[in-house]
């Protein structure tokens, strides 16, 4: 069995529980206001960094990492992706021609937004034996290289306050280097060689460079110039004020390893079902919370809080089911 490590399940909880913020907290606010709490509220990349940390570099044989891998989360997500397609039919109408083609397109397309995540994962996977040999062969100045080179290509979209240029991000010289694999190494690097460790000059200059890029460069571009503003600068996860924030809540929260018994335990059990929540949470609050809250004046505070009791309920006691390996 693996052994659980409590700074990263109380990660994998606090992702969770940003990401049903977000995705639940727009009821009641305005566009900018919704846009300012992606300041305060990761994203889904946290996620992406918890498998890097505790993935890199597989261990043994890559099939037999693929095979454990596709068998967990395969199975849970297609049946929720069919659940979802089937809320739709109901609920919005669909006819069956409609329907199977949906169905069909289900390798390539997500029957629920939240469902992009799943096919970056999986394309993280598919990579993560390939990372691993080129890991375990090269110094950490060679990983920090590479992250070096991923940083600055998050920071391409700055360059249109400056500079005008037609091409494509992927166009440029650091195309290769574009991705959200990038925050899969970012994890992996972090959690090998934590800050904690490391010169209280290093930590001051990395403090300082993470607090600049997450807070005060966003904002102060935002005020001087209209051009895309702060929202298109927080609704894009490659972007560099991005990764700067994500890496602050992985450094803060990763190194915690006591808190009192009660939470811990809470924190280890929430952990085990925070994939089954993740599927199911858009479903509760699309069908369940919403149509109960329009009218509420405290929407804004209500819409995720039961979103995430609901689908902690409904996980949970799937999870007691024999089901459940199908489900959660």
């Amino acid at each position: 069995m693996t052994r659980r490590i409590f700074g990263i399940d109380l990660l994998r909880v606090v992702a969770m529980i940003f990401v049903i913020i977000d995705h639940t907290i727009a009821i009641g606010l305005g566009a900018d206001d919704v846009t300012l709490m992606r300041l305060i509220v990761g994203d889904s990349v946290l996620f992406f960094m918890i498998s890097g940390a505790v993935l890199l570099p597989v261990e043994g044989s890559g099939k037999t990492f693929l095979f454990k891998r596709f068998r967990r989360i395969i199975p849970p997500f297609l049946m929720w992706s069919i659940v979802y397609l089937l809320l739709s039919y109901y609920f919005e109408g669909w006819t069956l021609g409609e329907l199977w083609k949906e169905f069909y397109s289900l390798p390539l397309k997500p029957s629920f937004t939240a469902a992009w995540f799943m096919y970056v994962l999986i394309g993280f996977y598919l990579a993560a034996p390939i990372m691993s040999v080129w890991i375990k062969n090269v110094s950490r100045r060679w990983i920090e290289y590479a992250l070096v080179l991923w940083a600055l290509s998050t920071m391409i979209p700055y360059a249109s306050y400056f500079v005008d240029f037609p091409q494509n991000i992927h166009d440029t010289m650091l195309s290769p280097f574009v991705g959200y694999l990038g925050y899969m190494l970012l994890g992996y690097y972090l959690y090998k060689y934590p800050l904690r460790e490391e010169s209280l000059r290093y930590k001051t200059i990395a403090w300082i460079v993470l607090l600049l890029l997450a807070v005060a460069l966003p904002i102060r571009l935002y005020f001087f110039t209209e051009k895309y503003g702060l929202t298109y600068m927080l609704y894009n996860d490659l972007h560099i004020n991005i990764v700067a924030y994500m890496s602050i809540y992985f450094i803060l929260i990763t190194p915690i390893n006591r808190l009192p018994e009660w939470i811990m335990i809470g924190v280890s059990r929430l952990a085990k079902l925070s994939f089954g929540i993740y599927l199911c949470h858009t479903a509760i609050f699309q069908y369940v919370v919403l149509p109960c809250i329009q009218n509420c004046e405290c929407a804004i505070l209500i819409a995720p809080i039961a979103t995430f009791l609901c689908s902690a309920l409904l996980i949970y006691l799937l999870s007691c089911t024999p089901i459940k390996k199908y489900i959660c």
